[in-house]
């Protein structure tokens, strides 16, 4: 349904590493793709039920391993008792079904800061982890990035906005991300000078340890989006990766 490069559709079909399966776009989808960047905001506000359905079924169909997955299922179902308990317990269904909607849509701010880290950044075609030009340092400068915010703004971002760092040390309570964060800098800087002939070789941005605002952050995002959405405007009928599958693959994320 959304795409941030023309590597996913330059070919017929491509394969899905996330679902281990070869994958195509339909008419559905080619529209939708072509026009993501007009309809990308109010479909964050929706983000989050596409979340319970990938969930769902990654844990239902389970097409790679997964560890905890009776646990993860009680939990999903705790969560959705006590939602609905919530909801059922307002004076009417038209607050029950606002009170709903509307959490759920506030909630997308979050989806966009996550995105927002890492589709305006550079994607692989192919595997990584190759060598010293891909190792894992390197690879989550090139394809994650952080967002500028002050620290009395921690609140709202709830770490989400250290991804470099998170990446990096994925186990790391989120109060010390803006700790990390000094550290991470000072050793990229150390290694990868900005404007350095080395930087410029392996980063496309000519900056390793990169950090916009978030308004700087979204501009940016949104012109992969357009950029990713003419080019699927120009692919044609039996020479590019849609009209291969159908729409409730792409629904699904299968791309």
């Amino acid at each position: 349904m959304l795409a941030i490069t023309d590597k996913v559709f330059r070919r017929p079909r491509f394969w899905d590493t996330y679902h281990r399966k070869w994958v195509g776009m339909d008419d559905a989808a080619h529209w939708l793709v072509s026009h993501q960047h007009l309809f990308f905001y109010p479909l964050m506000a929706l983000g989050r039920w596409n979340l319970y359905a990938q969930g769902l079924i990654y844990l239902l169909t389970q097409p790679d391993k997964t560890h905890f997955r009776k646990t993860e299922l009680a939990g999903i179902a705790v969560y959705f008792g006590w939602v609905l308990g919530t909801a059922l317990s307002m004076p009417s269904w038209a607050e029950s079904v606002g009170w709903v909607m509307l959490s759920h849509a506030v909630a997308g701010i979050l989806h966009v800061q996550i995105v927002l880290s890492h589709w305006s950044m550079h994607t692989y075609e192919g595997r990584a982890y190759n060598g010293a030009d891909d190792e894992w340092y390197v690879t989550t400068m090139r394809t994650t990035m952080n967002v500028a915010t002050p620290p009395w703004l921690d609140w709202v971002h709830i770490g989400l906005q250290f991804q470099i760092e998170h990446h990096l040390f994925p186990r790391l309570p989120r109060h010390n991300l803006r700790i990390a964060r000094d550290m991470v800098r000072e050793v990229v800087e150390a290694h990868f000078p900005a404007g350095s002939a080395e930087c410029k070789r392996l980063f496309p941005l000519g900056v390793a340890y990169h950090e916009p605002g978030f308004f700087a952050g979204n501009l940016e995002m949104w012109r992969v989006l357009r950029s990713a959405a003419y080019a699927a405007r120009g692919a044609k009928r039996g020479e590019h990766g849609f009209w291969q599958s159908a729409l409730w693959e792409g629904m699904s994320l299968a791309g």
